[in-house]
């Protein structure tokens, strides 16, 4: 570039030199070499503050949506969720009336099920993310030197958050907000957990060192550095292997004695939920309010009572029909068959139909059916939506990781409601009165229940309810439930 200009400059000198003087030849030469230079110094101006506006445009733009500007990413995810959101909660809504055949018999459950409840909830999610993502992307611009996304991301989320009165049915939005409630404080507590972990760590290590120190200015050569775990050391250690079954059984515990002895205490939709699985409604139509209505009016009458079982309990060769209908309500007598004698008066209230051992095992088979309708259309819905490229690469190990997955969780939960139902006769007989304590225990028990379920899945069974203390060495998010806001949330 210089040689191109020294040439240009002597062309013009010759030239020049024909009409003018050797002076004004040179002055204008000079003042060509000063505009050379001028060019020079704003050129590397400019170059300089292109390079800085760059560095700087790099340095604010936090966002990770790579290829799509800020309101793409927003406009994108809101249709893409809505679209996706509709078509799950559509499919959870037809699919169980597909495989039962129900669908034959009343075609318009199609038609119902896409209607205004699907499309208010697939909107609710879609504002619910587009807004979590254009409040995110805001926050980043108004605080381009801030290298932490943690203030962002919790203003992000909480105004996003307001969004859940777009929701209109009233007890899912209390279902969604009690688990996202559960879910923050199990991060929270994680978080919690995690700095313990590196106390524990720290204060070992610098213990190691201290013994280092020691052994270094002892006699003994050669002497073995031994370090024994602390007593912080097993109680995580305890805490990590037995949260999910002790969590369980405690909230099983207070969930069951409310189911049966106060539901005014529970909210409808998941009384009606562990109701249904009980199978008793199923038997009883119309006549399950007034039975577990005099069930427990009963109850309370005997536990105030003395004990024994000439007190709570149906004199042997005296059916139940016949007692209850003398001695309780003629009206609950009806649904008690006249052949069969219970040995107590709660049982024949809480089973008419059968006696403890043999309801026990209708409870069983019962809840397992039930139990695989949910959760093999469920795990059908999260496999055809999240696995479906090992579907298509590898069908049968998919297929039998499904089959095995569905089959554990049906038998945690047939275990878990015959617990529920068989524990309290077996307690009553034990306890020789009537008792809350009865309606306690079947919850501790079936608590334990949990166990049957994938190691990885027992916290995620317990999270229905209450908070986790979950990992030894926990991570503030587990992998699979950050894997799931990764693809709900994307990459902002």
């Amino acid at each position: 570039m210089d040689n191109a200009w020294e040439n240009f400059l002597e062309a013009i000198a010759s030239l020049m030199a024909k009409f003018l003087t050797d002076k004004e030849t040179e002055k204008v030469i000079n003042g060509f070499g000063n505009f050379q230079q001028r060019l020079q110094r704003i050129s590397s101006h400019n170059l300089n503050r292109l390079s800085f506006e760059i560095t700087q445009s790099q340095r604010r733009n936090k966002c990770k949506h790579e290829g799509k500007t800020c309101s793409q990413n927003v406009t994108r995810g809101f249709l893409k969720t809505w679209v996706v959101a509709y078509l799950v909660k559509y499919a959870i809504a037809v699919l169980p009336s597909i495989l039962t055949g129900r669908i034959a018999k009343n075609p318009s459950i199609l038609r119902k099920s896409g209607g205004s409840d699907t499309i208010g909830f697939a909107f609710f999610l879609s504002s619910f993310l587009s807004a979590y993502k254009a409040i995110l992307c805001s926050m980043r611009r108004l605080r381009p030197d801030d290298t932490s996304d943690h203030l962002n991301a919790f203003v992000a989320g909480s105004v996003a958050g307001l969004t859940l009165l777009l929701d209109k049915n009233k007890s899912r939005r209390t279902a969604l907000t009690l688990y996202i409630f559960t879910r923050s404080i199990q991060f929270g507590s994680s978080y919690a957990m995690m700095r313990w972990a590196e106390y524990r760590v720290a204060k070992k290590a610098a213990g190691n060192q201290v013994r280092r120190e020691a052994v270094k200015m002892s006699a003994v050569e050669n002497k073995a550095l031994v370090t024994k775990d602390g007593w912080d050391d097993i109680l995580a250690k305890v805490l990590s292997s037995s949260a999910a079954t002790a969590l369980m059984s405690i909230t099983a515990a207070v969930n069951l004695y409310s189911c049966i002895l106060e539901p005014d205490a529970m909210p409808r939709s998941y009384y009606n939920f562990i109701m249904q699985h009980s199978g008793l409604p199923q038997k009883f139509g119309p006549m399950f309010p007034p039975l577990v209505e005099t069930f427990r009016s009963q109850f309370r009458i005997l536990k105030d009572g003395p004990p024994g079982y000439e007190n709570i309990g149906i004199p042997a060769g005296v059916s139940s029909h016949n007692f209850i209908a003398e001695n309780i309500s003629p009206n609950i007598a009806t649904v008690i068959p006249k052949d069969i004698h219970h040995d107590y008066q709660c049982c024949a209230m809480l089973h008419p139909l059968y006696g403890c051992n043999r309801h026990a095992v209708d409870t069983f088979t019962g809840e397992f059916g039930r139990a695989i309708k949910m959760y093999g259309t469920l795990n059908l819905i999260i496999t055809l939506a999240f696995q479906h490229k090992k579907l298509v690469n590898e069908p049968l190990s998919t297929a039998k990781r499904y089959t095995k997955s569905t089959l554990r969780s049906c038998l945690f939960l047939a275990v878990y409601v015959l617990a529920a139902f068989y524990v309290p006769c077996l307690s009553r007989r034990i306890l020789g009165r009537e008792s809350n304590l009865n309606y306690l225990l079947n919850g501790i028990v079936a608590g334990f229940a949990v166990l049957i379920e994938a190691p990885g899945r027992q916290m995620d069974a317990s999270m229905g309810v209450v908070m986790t203390l979950y990992q030894n060495e926990p991570n503030m998010i587990n992998k699979h439930y950050l894997s799931v806001l990764t693809r709900a949330f994307g990459r902002n």
